[in-house]
């Protein structure tokens, strides 16, 4: 009869990190943090998940990083997608055509955030190229925090929607300079400029195409399932995932890919095939990877190198967008405390940092350029944009409506 003995464990080896004991502990750490800070009622859930980020992050015990950090990435991408694709179906063709100030105040925005926040860093001393690029990473308001912060306090209104919308549209107007502008001033001295340009090119008519190609694929099929919510959930997340995955391999803007998507997936289904979709549960697993993801990239040794160009940028952008709503505040119809309230919510940044990781390979020297302001941009407004975006709404009354 044979015997039976114990594995032996090898307890000298170091513990190796895998995907399900990374998401598991991240989940769990996430929700304990998210929970506790919620108890004051100011903060909201997600400064927890970006705290646990930033203690396991490169800031704190650095545990989460290298290939760690990468694992908890492809979570990341598509927590950003599916709230990016809930923030593109606010955007309404035919409202924003009945509000065409706030087509105005969204352009008159994007304007002046570009244009005090790249004057003041080129008042202060900054490289034009720098200063140029923070004017564009200025005009985008966060898409994550503001759909997180909406979804949480079930936030329904004339400030709700705007704010939605506005930062749907100044993300896509932001993504657009950006790559319009890059080829233009990138420190790309060995790069051909028509290289540049045909990239430039590439980019924003592939995202076109790709979104385009995404719902030619998804209407028919949502018809097909017919109006039944749990089906039309799998095909809209079984979509999204294919699509972060083709803009990846064809290295395309994932974060305009998908806005591009979602706006014609509002305003293009004429017959209302595809529903309104609450990701509740699904969002939950993932937006506690993403914020835990951007909690890692903070670090305050970044913040110490550029902390006056970060305190510069912040303080144009703010003033900026203050400027470009309460320039319309009167044929808006909106009143004084509701530009107030709308320029407090817009305060959060784009979070993906208009997606410049995606563009490395072809203008290294040009990231790295503006990486640590970038950073150094992340670690206050993603602590401070969150409270933020939730206090304003709170003012604002539009809280807690169904």
């Amino acid at each position: 009869m044979g015997s039976w003995t114990l594995p032996s464990f090898a307890y000298t080896q170091a513990l190796h990190w895998n995907a399900l004991l990374l998401f598991g502990a991240l989940l769990l750490l996430g929700l304990i943090a998210g929970q506790l800070v919620q108890k004051t009622p100011w903060v909201p859930r997600l400064t927890g998940y970006l705290l646990v980020g930033f203690a396991l992050g490169g800031g704190g015990l650095n545990l989460l990083s290298g290939d760690v950090l990468q694992v908890a990435t492809i979570f990341a991408d598509i927590a950003m997608a599916l709230l990016v694709y809930q923030l593109g179906r606010y955007v309404d063709v035919r409202w924003l055509l009945r509000e065409k100030w706030l087509l105005a105040t969204v352009l008159a925005s994007a304007v002046l955030c570009f244009a005090f926040v790249s004057l003041a860093m080129i008042w202060y001393g900054t490289s034009t190229t720098l200063a140029l690029l923070g004017g564009v990473l200025a005009i985008a308001t966060g898409p994550a925090v503001v759909m997180v912060v909406v979804r949480d306090l079930k936030a329904e209104g004339q400030i709700t929607r705007r704010l939605a919308a506005m930062a749907a549209l100044n993300n896509i107007v932001a993504l657009l300079v950006a790559y319009a502008l890059l080829p233009v001033v990138a420190a790309e001295h060995d790069t051909p400029f028509l290289t540049l340009f045909a990239h430039t090119l590439y980019s924003l008519v592939g995202s076109v195409l790709l979104a385009t190609v995404t719902y030619r694929v998804m209407m028919p099929l949502a018809r097909w399932l017919g109006r039944q919510r749990s089906r039309q959930f799998v095909l809209v997340i079984a979509l999204i995932t294919l699509t972060i995955g083709a803009a990846h391999a064809l290295q395309l803007p994932v974060l305009l890919t998908m806005l591009i998507f979602a706006i014609m997936s509002k305003n293009m289904d004429l017959q209302y095939d595809l529903m309104e979709l609450e990701f509740g549960v699904a969002n939950e697993l993932f937006i506690v990877m993403l914020f835990v993801s951007i909690g890692a990239a903070m670090q305050l040794s970044s913040l110490g190198s550029v902390g006056v160009m970060v305190a510069i940028l912040i303080g144009a952008r703010f003033l900026a967008n203050a400027c470009g709503i309460f320039i319309f505040t009167r044929p808006a119809r909106l009143s004084l405390r509701h530009s107030a309230l709308l320029t407090l919510a817009t305060l959060p940044m784009a979070e993906a940092g208009l997606g410049l990781a995606q563009i490395t390979y072809l203008y290294p020297n040009t990231t790295a350029q503006v990486g640590p302001l970038l950073v150094g941009c992340l670690v206050v407004l993603e602590l401070v944009g969150p409270v933020a975006t939730q206090l304003a709404l709170k003012l604002s009354g539009e809280s807690g409506r169904s």
